[in-house]
């Protein structure tokens, strides 16, 4: 259940800036679909969203991958945190201007449907078998029985968490059947000296698992619309927003320019617990200067649920050479790439054949505990309208979490925009 890191605190500043940095210069280079060099090399942009530099590197030696099996083929990596990724993509599609390669995630497929080319006809003649895929994230990048973009990774949001702080405090360490309760208990008896034992922020991914677990309520309807007035959903959130304003097991939220401002509190040792997804791992292990532990959500009344997504990469309607860029999709998600990002704990891979690379020695502990979560996940269809809903839900979330405004008042405000 426990991961090995060994970078220490410093590193993770250290990153961050020279993400902004590197950030900067994919960007540099405005946007655009393909161009064709000097050389005669048909020079394709890729948008993806990244969170560190480790990232950064990863996608990039994963562009050189393709480049060594095509060389007639370069790619162009241009990059933003993944909050920003959707707003940048909204404004680059309203100018005719994205990529030819797009990163395209599960849960938001449905709301950049428009954009993407239908890759069905395509795969055969890249070499892609269905077959060799997790079929539950090969159907989520699916809209209306199309296949819209194909896997590199998928999994459930899991708990991390320190198990230097829970060793120091004499607090039991987690198993992989704990219990809501064995959670708020570990949170209370840790949370103690200016730190807490849980780390949250107010994004509708991350309560999902909790509304799943304790009420047994998924805020996405069947036919795919959001419905975040449900009483299991409204309760689960009032749950969740307890644990900061009545609990007081997780500090106060502000508004943050970090992508992920729950991870950072955790990753500077300030929270003992946090929730978020498999692929962090990669920036775990070379910014957190403790032993990360991994663990399923806690069990409540209905058990142990998370909803499963994730990601992969789709062709652009405005790419001006479609099966070039199925080419190099076909490189980006194949065996060998995916090996790569397991075995950098980036990606908890799509392709069944190489999963277990993912738990390499530094990862082996985590294995029980996100095979465990991926019994348990649920999948959830996609929405129209998931990224409008996502920021929303941070927005006015902060002040219900801050206990500024009613959790009722909050939800009924979101739907009413959104719906």
């Amino acid at each position: 259940m426990t991961v090995h890191t060994t970078w220490k605190r410093a590193v993770g500043a250290a990153a961050a800036v020279s993400l902004a940095l590197a950030v900067a210069a994919c960007g540099s280079n405005g946007g655009g679909g393909s161009t064709t060099t000097a050389d005669g090399r048909s020079s394709l942009v890729w948008n993806m969203w990244s969170g560190s530099t480790a990232e950064v590197e990863a996608w990039n030696h994963l562009g050189g991958m393709v480049t060594a099996a095509h060389p007639d083929i370069a790619l162009e990596f241009q990059t933003s945190s993944f909050n920003d990724y959707w707003t940048k993509l909204a404004a680059q599609a309203s100018g005719g201007d994205t990529g030819c390669i797009l990163g395209v995630q599960s849960l938001r497929a449905r709301s950049i449907a428009p954009l993407l080319v239908p890759l069905d006809d395509m795969l055969a003649g890249a070499g892609v078998n269905p077959a060799d895929f997790d079929q539950s994230i090969w159907k989520g990048l699916q809209v209306d029985g199309e296949q819209l973009a194909i896997p590199y990774d998928f999994g459930p949001l899991v708990m991390f968490y320190n198990v230097d702080r829970f060793r120091e405090a004499g607090v039991p360490v987690p198993s992989v059947d704990w219990t809501v309760e064995d959670f708020l208990s570990a949170a209370q008896s840790l949370t103690t000296g200016g730190k807490y034992g849980f780390a949250l922020y107010p994004t509708v991914d991350t309560v999902i698992p909790w509304s799943l677990s304790l009420k047994g309520t998924d805020p996405v309807t069947p036919d795919g619309k959001m419905d975040l007035t449900q009483q299991g959903f409204v309760e689960a959130v009032q749950w969740y927003t307890d644990l900061v304003n009545k609990l007081h097991v997780a500090p106060q939220v502000a508004a943050s320019s970090d992508p992920t401002p729950a991870l950072s509190t955790f990753i500077a040792g300030d929270a003992a617990m946090v929730v978020d997804g498999p692929w962090q791992l990669v920036n775990l292990q070379k910014q957190a200067a403790f032993e990360v532990g991994v663990l399923p959500i806690p069990a409540g009344d209905s058990g142990s649920h998370s909803q499963v997504a994730g990601s992969g990469f789709g062709i652009s309607q405005t790419c001006a050479d479609p099966e070039k860029a199925m080419q190099a999709i076909a490189v980006l998600t194949g065996p060998e790439a995916l090996g790569y990002l397991a075995d950098q704990g980036r990606a908890y891979p799509s392709r069944i054949a190489q999963q277990d690379a993912w738990f390499k020695p530094e990862l082996a502990g985590a294995k029980e505990g996100l095979k465990a979560a991926i019994d348990n996940s649920v999948s959830s269809p996609a929405t129209e309208n998931y990224t409008q809903v996502s920021q929303l839900f941070t927005q006015y979330g902060m002040q219900a979490v801050n206990g500024q405004q009613s959790v009722p008042d909050f939800l009924n405000t979101v739907q009413q925009q959104t719906g």
